[in-house]
């Protein structure tokens, strides 16, 4: 298969330091300079001799810390439960791991409990796996550092109090900042912006990236909806518009689709139009929109003309059920409210549905017990800082085990030497105070863009904490260089090459890659299948089915890209076989961009797909996905020769081509 034109690179070595554009979160790096630096800037000021104090403070800055990490913004209400959450297991971590302080059979059966529990939680949610790993790296702290704070709860508890203070920072700011609902205005009208974005780059190289943004950002606006939703806010009568607003964009992204397939570009009034609409979403107070003549001289742009006539109608003040073109409204489409039951099954099924799963926590529990055991073997002066390295890197559920490995290695070692240059070099108190609060600031902008670089800020930030708890050491930076690189050669060795699914990631991704094909098969019969048992009853798809659909295969698509982009950063040839699959995966996307185009152009001209055309078409991919999982060619079948359906006929052989070359 040769490589398309958007392809990621192939250099596993290029993927491990690539970063990820992203806009600077200002208020985010603001809090948590401020979080982080003023306790133990505080402590530093009073202590007076006292290490109590200081110990007081530190933990304090380590609350702020956990807080800070697990602050990524949106929502405020998901802001305010992932920091309540993380905090509160972590706590809980430094309390069993202060329980086992001083007693070496007792630290490591405390933490290889804890990375076994941390490894199982970890498949709940994404809060509760970030959550898993703060209880499981404050079980290795509270078993490896004594702050001085007697009885052992006053720890914990000021853990505590010091998340309790970032929190309180975040609603400070919240407050501060008046306008409602600002992430998921945002969101919903980076959807529009993007779309926007997609008609510009039309008929370029930059295509298929443009489509790809505008999938990410539906993804994302979504996940952001359903994250922000509560009792409270579906009585909110602005969190209804928005809904509304972002389920107005689903018909306009279908017909843009339809209109960049058709292949002429339309005017530049119409991407100007969409910016516009973006402007109104994000501030109310923003001229309205003012939107193109309609033009219906072919269907992708008629269908154009309707979607954008609604959501100029929404964003009037219009009911959208007065309106010809069929959206779902926020109490049909179901912005979900998940039970804590169906959390429950969702994660029994994680734990029961394979193998896969128990493999990743049996490899974390395996190093860390490793880590734990060299811990205690070897004359260390910081030993749990090599499981505190492991911990992080092995957590199972966050990406490539390699690329963690290495990008920690590297950013902790150079981490590592900033923030030890900043315990010897730097003068204790305010100048050291200040160094802290830089390091701080930068880590909400580091982690937007790629995990080596976080580690570059997060690491110096640990090593100040701990070492202004643990008195400062002039072999600190040889100390802490020698752990990590022993804590990331035990990933390697222990938690990555022996393992069976390390070497059979390529069949694995192949599997998934088959998995997507059936899908693109399941969204074919639905946008184009007509409805009913017999020619005679048969009737048009519907319109909202089709566009659940058509999120859902989208969806899937990309977290497809995003396994495969993560698989680039192995070394070969793990990486190889994945780069391989990258031209069958654009393959699908343009065959699943061919069924939205047909599916419009068929309800604007009011025409009903041949059922035995449809279902030939979904025996190909039927076929194409058999091929994919079993490693052969696809069958010599017959595509459809019906004119409606010739841009999906001649996509899937050119994906049935791409799979035999």
């Amino acid at each position: 298969m040769s490589t398309p034109p958007g392809a990621p690179s192939s250099s596993w070595v290029r993927e491990l330091v690539r970063g990820r554009k992203a806009a600077i979160p200002w208020d985010l790096a603001a809090i948590t300079a401020v979080a982080v630096a003023v306790p133990v800037g505080i402590s530093l000021a009073v202590m007076q001799g006292d290490p109590a104090i200081l110990g007081l403070g530190v933990l304090t800055s380590m609350g702020a810390l956990i807080a800070s990490i697990s602050d990524r913004g949106g929502p405020a209400v998901d802001r305010v439960r992932r920091i309540v959450v993380t905090a509160v297991f972590a706590a809980i971590g430094l309390t069993a791991g202060s329980l086992a302080l001083g007693n070496d059979v007792a630290t490591v059966a405390v933490v290889v409990l804890a990375a076994l529990v941390s490894g199982i939680a970890g498949v709940i949610s994404a809060n509760a796996s970030q959550a898993a790993l703060q209880f499981l790296v404050y079980a290795i702290v509270g078993s490896g550092i004594d702050f001085g704070l007697r009885p052992l709860w006053l720890a914990p508890l000021v853990l505590l109090c010091g998340a309790a203070w970032r929190l309180a920072l975040t609603g400070i700011a919240i407050l501060v900042d008046r306008r409602p609902r600002v992430p998921e205005r945002a969101a919903v009208a980076s959807v529009y912006s993007a779309v926007a974005a997609q008609l510009d780059a039309a008929g370029s190289a930059e295509a298929d990236a443009a489509r790809r943004d505008v999938t990410t950002a539906l993804n994302q606006a979504f996940d952001l909806m359903v994250s922000a939703r509560t009792t409270l806010a579906g009585r909110d009568p602005r969190w209804r518009s928005l809904v509304t607003l972002l389920n107005a964009a689903t018909p306009v992204v279908e017909a843009v689709t339809a209109v960049v397939t058709e292949g002429e570009r339309v005017p530049p009034t119409v991407p100007n139009a969409l910016r516009a609409i973006a402007r109104s979403i994000e501030d109310p107070s923003a001229p309205p929109p003012v939107l193109p003549p309609p033009d219906r001289t072919t269907p992708g742009r008629a269908a154009l003309a309707s979607s954008l006539r609604l959501v100029g109608s929404l964003l009037s003040g219009d009911d959208p059920v007065t309106t010809t073109v069929a959206i779902q409204r926020p109490d049909t489409i179901g912005l979900p409210r998940v039970s804590p039951r169906d959390r429950l099954r969702t994660a029994l099924d994680h734990l029961t549905s394979g193998s896969e799963t128990w493999f990743a926590v049996l490899r974390l529990v395996v190093c860390v017990a490793v880590a734990e055991a060299i811990s205690v073997l070897l004359p260390l002066e910081r030993p749990y800082w090599i499981t505190l390295t492991v911990a992080v890197v092995m957590k199972p559920d966050f990406g490539s085990v390699f690329a963690r490995a290495v990008q920690r290695g590297v950013g902790t070692v150079v981490g590592v030497l900033i923030g030890a240059a900043v315990v010897v070099f730097v003068p204790l108190g305010w100048p050291q105070v200040l160094a802290l609060a830089l390091l701080a600031g930068g880590m909400p902008v580091a982690i937007r863009r790629n995990y080596g670089l976080f580690s570059i800020f997060i690491t110096p930030v640990i090593v100040i904490l701990l070492e202004l708890a643990h008195g400062d050491d002039t072999g600190l930076i040889v100390s802490r260089v020698t752990d990590t690189l022993i804590g990331s050669a035990i990933v390697i060795l222990f938690g990555y090459l022996p393992w069976p699914s390390t070497w059979r990631s390529a069949r694995h991704l192949g599997g998934r890659v088959a998995e997507v094909a059936a899908d693109v098969g399941w969204y074919l019969g639905v946008a184009l299948a007509p409805r009913g048992a017999d020619d005679s009853a048969a009737r048009k798809p519907d319109a909202r089915d089709r566009s659940a659909a058509r999120r859902a295969t989208y969806r899937r698509l990309s977290d497809l890209r995003t396994l495969v982009q993560q698989t680039l950063a192995e070394p070969p040839p793990i990486s190889t076989a994945a780069a391989s699959w990258w031209p069958e995966i654009v393959a699908l996307e343009r065959v699943t961009d061919a069924i939205t185009s047909t599916a419009i152009r068929a309800a604007q001209t009011r025409t009903v797909a041949d059922p035995d055309a449809v279902a030939g078409l979904g025996a190909a991919l039927a076929d194409l996905s058999s091929a994919i999982r079993e490693g052969r060619a696809p069958g010599m079948l017959a595509l459809s020769e019906d004119p409606l359906l010739e841009p999906v006929s001649d996509e899937i052989g050119a994906a049935r081509a791409v799979l035999a070359s």
